[in-house]
């Protein structure tokens, strides 16, 4: 399955974020699951980060060194980063880390219902 995920610490405004983030990319099947001190983002083949969206979930203006900081820990190819916008896309690489996350999220899950 082609599809791309971003990795951000899971704190109160960045489940803001991923909520917007997610509502942006809902033609990308976008969606968040927070596990631990992580929120991962995904979506199929590309996730478009819009930097309007986020600042609007947040209520404030994001700095340039946190807007630049969503791009530290993804999987996928960066296609665009810009002032206002940030393009994740599909790449080879990410298939077998994304399959990787896929697993070990649900093996997490069975393990927490168990």
């Amino acid at each position: 399955m082609e599809m791309v995920s971003v990795f951000i610490e899971a704190v109160p405004a960045n489940v803001l974020i991923a909520k917007a983030v997610c509502s942006d990319n809902s033609d990308s099947n976008g969606s968040y699951v927070n596990f631990g001190p992580q929120i991962r983002l995904r979506a199929d083949k590309k996730l478009v980060l819009n930097r309007e969206t986020i600042e609007r979930a947040i209520s404030r203006r994001l700095t340039e060194n946190e807007w630049q900081s969503v791009t530290l820990n993804h999987t996928g190819a960066i296609t665009k980063l810009g002032h206002s916008e940030i393009i994740f896309e599909d790449s080879e690489e990410s298939e077998f880390i994304d399959a990787y996350w896929d697993k070990r999220l649900e093996q997490l899950k069975k393990d927490f219902n168990d």
